[in-house]
C-alpha cells in the first residue's frame, strides 16, 4: 500500500470495548493513529488517554468532531446515541466506524440507508463475526457445499452473572432492548452471514426481570424451509462466558467452540479442522475490522459491509420483540 499519513481516529466512549479492543489495537496498527477520545466521564477519559498516550481529550462529542485534524470517529457509546452521533459526524465530514445497532427506530433506519447512498463518507458497522477467521472458514464450507446441505444449526452467547454489573444495557430507552439487542444482534450477524439464507419468519421467547430481558431464544425460519436458533443470556451461573455455533450438515459438522470440523468420507468420520486458527478470535476480529476500515478510509471506497446489512439484522431483532409481545411467529420484512 502506498505510504499515506496515518488516519487520525477519535473514539467516542471509553468503556470496555474501547479499552479491551480499540485502543490497544489502534496503538499497534500502522496507518491508524488514536488521536482523541471522548467520554462524559472526563476523569475516566483522562486516565484512559494517559494509559494509551492519546493527546486530545473531550467530554463533549460536538467538540471532538469539530476538530479539523480528526479524520474519522469510532462510536462505542450506548445504543441510543449511535444514530445522532453518526449524523453529526457526517455533518463535520468524518468517516465512521460504529458498533451495532446503528440506530433504534424504523424511521432512522430508512434515513441512514438514504444517507449512506448519497454521502461520500464511510459508514461502517462493526460486524464482528464476519471478520473472525473461524467464522470465515464456516462461511466457506457452507458456501462451497463441502459439508453438504445444512440440516440444522444453533448458536448462542451466554455471559456469566459473576462478571456483569448494571449499566445502560439494562435500560430500554438507552439500549433499545435487553440481551437480544445487545448480544443477540452480534450472534444473529454471523449466523445469517455464514448460512447465506434470507429469513422468512421469527419466533422469540424471552425472560424478563425488569425493564428488559436478561435471557432469550430466537427461532428463525429461512426462505428455503431450513431453520436455526440462537440463545443469549447475561444471567447464567457459569464460571465463565460461553459462546457456541454448531452447524450440522448432510456430510459433516462444524463446531465453533471448541473449534472442530468433521466430514464423512466413505462412511468414516474424518476430522478436517485447520490448525492455524487464532487463539483469540474476538480480538483478532477487531484487528481485521480496523484494518478494513483503514483501507476503506484511505482509498475512499465503500466497506465490505454496509448500513443496509446492519439494518437487515436490526429488522430481524425488532421482529423478534414483536413476536414475543404478540405471542406468535412473525415476518420481519
Amino acid at each position: 500500500m502506498e505510504n499515506i499519513e496515518s488516519v487520525k481516529i477519535g473514539i467516542a466512549g471509553v468503556g470496555a470495548i474501547s479499552q479491551v479492543a480499540y485502543l490497544p489495537i489502534l496503538s499497534a496498527i500502522e496507518g491508524l493513529y488514536p488521536y482523541a477520545i471522548c467520554d462524559n466521564d472526563i476523569v475516566k477519559a483522562k486516565a484512559v488517554a494517559n494509559k494509551y498516550n492519546v493527546s486530545h481529550i473531550y467530554d463533549d462529542y460536538e467538540d471532538l468532531i469539530r476538530n479539523p485534524e480528526l479524520d474519522a470517529v469510532i462510536i462505542a457509546t450506548p445504543n441510543y446515541l449511535h444514530y445522532p452521533m453518526i449524523m453529526s459526524a457526517l455533518d463535520y465530514g468524518k468517516d465512521i466506524l460504529c458498533e451495532m445497532p446503528l440506530c433504534l427506530k424504523t424511521e432512522e433506519m430508512a434515513e441512514l440507508e438514504k444517507t449512506a447512498e448519497t454521502t461520500d463518507r464511510i459508514i461502517m458497522p462493526v460486524t464482528i463475526g464476519r471478520f473472525r477467521e473461524d467464522v470465515k472458514i464456516f462461511k466457506s464450507l457452507i458456501s462451497s457445499g463441502e459439508l453438504g446441505s445444512v440440516s440444522y444449526s444453533k448458536a448462542g452467547w451466554l455471559k456469566s452473572l459473576r462478571k456483569r454489573e448494571k449499566s445502560w444495557k439494562d435500560e430500554k430507552v438507552e439500549a433499545g432492548g435487553g440481551v437480544i439487542m445487545t448480544l443477540g444482534l452480534y450472534v444473529l450477524d454471523y449466523v445469517v452471514w455464514t448460512l447465506g439464507r434470507k429469513i422468512s419468519s421469527v419466533y422469540t421467547t424471552l425472560h424478563r426481570t425488569g425493564d428488559v430481558e436478561d435471557s432469550g431464544i430466537m427461532f428463525l425460519k429461512f426462505d428455503d424451509g431450513t431453520f436455526t436458533s440462537f440463545e443469549v443470556s447475561w444471567t447464567i451461573l457459569f464460571e465463565k462466558d460461553f459462546t457456541f455455533f454448531n452447524i450440522y450438515c448432510e456430510k459433516g459438522t462444524a463446531i465453533l467452540n471448541p473449534f472442530k470440523i468433521e466430514k464423512l468420507y466413505d462412511d468414516q468420520i474424518m476430522e478436517i479442522t485447520p490448525k492455524n486458527i487464532p487463539r483469540h478470535p474476538f480480538i483478532d476480529a477487531y484487528n481485521n475490522i480496523l484494518l478494513h476500515f483503514r483501507d476503506a478510509v484511505r482509498r475512499k471506497v465503500k466497506p465490505a459491509y454496509s448500513v443496509k446489512d446492519a439494518n437487515y439484522l436490526l429488522s430481524v431483532i425488532k421482529a423478534g420483540y414483536r413476536s414475543f409481545e404478540e405471542g406468535k411467529e412473525v415476518k420481519p420484512f
